[in-house]
């Protein structure tokens, strides 16, 4: 058992975990956690989150020399009724073969058996999923799926909360619903695509564009100003520095990502702004 480029990797020491978590501005945090057992250290594994299709995630787990040892597609359907998130683990399909043709070496790479349901999970609650183990190396893959719903708690290091923007002095009509945070931060303008902010360069062409200071936020993309403020302090710590800008011009919202689940009904034309943050680029990066 053993994936080609990622833009997003997350290597972990015997016995340790991994992590990815998003939250959106219509009030939903997903958190992604992987436990790997008690590895013997003769094999450690990785992470990768990439992204799949409008709603869903390739999540693929990969050993010292590369090679894929498992991947599955997460799916996350937002737009059902109540306050809930309903999930699937699925097996990968034809789509990831393309993608991640010598993922295992050219040897197709394990997967589930069958499709399996997560939830619905209301907010505060959380799912397992038992995924696979490799034995004689004490490797015992277990994913854990929670959900919180209308969460203003912050993460940071990046934080969004009221999020006001005037571009060449001239303010949009934007509302942003709730806060939001994490190592990256994004808000998506209709007709002009998505920005990513982070607070240190990440590569990945990010632009050293502009400037922190408190609870504003200036740049400079495309040869527009942006001035940027909010209600509360942008960076957790400290309050001033620097900023890097991504600018994704072509950049479409795909699947249910900012409809919230207890209407299950995307917002009006005239509201598709929307911001998002997470501790990884593959939430928005192909």
């Amino acid at each position: 058992m053993r994936a080609a480029a990622a833009l997003f990797v997350l290597s972990f020491a015997a016995g340790a975990q991994d992590s990815s978590t998003i939250s959106l501005d219509n009030g939903v945090r997903i958190r992604i956690e992987a436990k790997f057992g008690n590895p013997t250290g003769q094999e450690t594994l990785s992470v990768q989150m990439v992204r799949a299709t409008g709603n869903s995630f390739y999540r693929i787990f990969r050993d010292q020399n590369a090679l894929a040892v498992y991947a599955y597609e997460l799916f996350f359907d937002l737009s059902g009724g109540g306050a809930s998130v309903a999930a699937s683990a699925r097996p990968y399909g034809p789509a990831f073969v393309d993608q991640f043709p010598l993922a295992d070496g050219g040897k197709p790479t394990p997967t589930l058996a069958q499709e399996r349901a997560i939830g619905p999970l209301a907010s505060g609650q959380s799912a397992a999923l038992d995924l696979f183990e490799i034995p004689g190396m004490g490797l015992h893959v277990v994913e854990t799926i929670s959900v919180e719903i209308d969460s203003k708690r912050s993460g940071g290091p990046l934080r969004l909360a009221d999020l006001q923007i005037a571009i060449n002095g001239k303010p949009l009509p934007v509302t942003q619903q709730q806060p939001v945070s994490g190592r990256f931060v994004m808000f998506y303008l209709p007709g002009r695509g998505a920005y990513i902010l982070a607070a240190a360069d990440p590569g990945h062409g990010f632009l050293k564009a502009g400037v922190i200071d408190g609870n504003r936020a200036k740049f400079f993309v495309d040869n527009e100003q942006y001035d940027c403020s909010t209600s509360q302090p942008i960076l957790t710590n400290p309050e001033s520095g620097q900023l890097w800008v991504l600018h994704l011009s072509d950049y479409k919202p795909a699947g249910t990502w900012t409809t919230h689940p207890r209407s299950g009904q995307a917002r009006p034309a005239a509201e598709d702004f929307f911001a998002a943050a997470s501790d990884s680029l593959n939430w928005w990066l192909p």
